[in-house]
């Protein structure tokens, strides 16, 4: 039976950036312009500093492997910046960092809340949010098609397909964009 890709490399990739935010390897913020809608909509600095607390309790409890505590802290990492009612890239991360401890732990639908919290955020953003959007597509696409929501999965797909497609067609865009073709073919061969 064929298995769904489920994007490992763009997960890995993505999880490496998300170290840097979390507490790994790497500390710190990296507050970029594409961070926020501008410098009058960014978070207040209060708000900053519980979201980056958060997101480093976040990395230590996922380096510990307790992936519930982990799961609770990116959840309260997201309802810090979107208590502020200014979106950000950073907030949208946190949203993926749960959706894919919620995954691990088979909390599906959990995973699709926040997934989609996710997707809908960093399509307000250009650059590298398109990117996080796409692979975030490709997951609940995965996700959707395991809840056995096929028509669902499909679009989830097909969105992704749409946004790697206008980002163009770079290598890395290639494979991906391949992967995504044939787990939209194996769902209509019926795996």
């Amino acid at each position: 039976m064929k298995r769904f890709s489920f994007y490992f490399t763009a997960i890995s990739i993505f999880t490496s950036l998300m170290l840097m935010s979390c507490g790994g390897a790497q500390s710190g913020s990296t507050n970029s312009s594409s961070d926020s809608f501008g410098d009058d909509n960014s978070p207040p600095p209060a708000a900053m500093e519980e979201y980056n607390y958060f997101m480093e309790q976040a990395g230590l409890a996922l380096a510990e492997q307790r992936l519930e505590d982990a799961l609770d802290y990116y959840l309260s990492a997201a309802e810090t910046l979107e208590a502020t009612g200014k979106p950000s890239i950073k907030e949208a991360d946190a949203h993926y960092e749960a959706a894919q401890i919620a995954y691990q732990k088979y909390q599906k639908e959990l995973a699709v809340q926040e997934y989609e919290k996710a997707a809908a955020i960093y399509l307000r953003f250009s650059g590298n949010a398109q990117n996080k959007a796409a692979v975030v597509y490709t997951n609940l696409g995965v996700v959707w098609k395991e809840l056995h929501e096929k028509s669902k999965a499909r679009t989830c797909w097909q969105q992704a397909l749409e946004i790697y497609t206008n980002l163009g067609a770079n290598d890395q865009n290639k494979v991906h964009i391949e992967k995504i073709q044939q787990n939209i073919r194996d769902l209509d061969e019926g795996y």
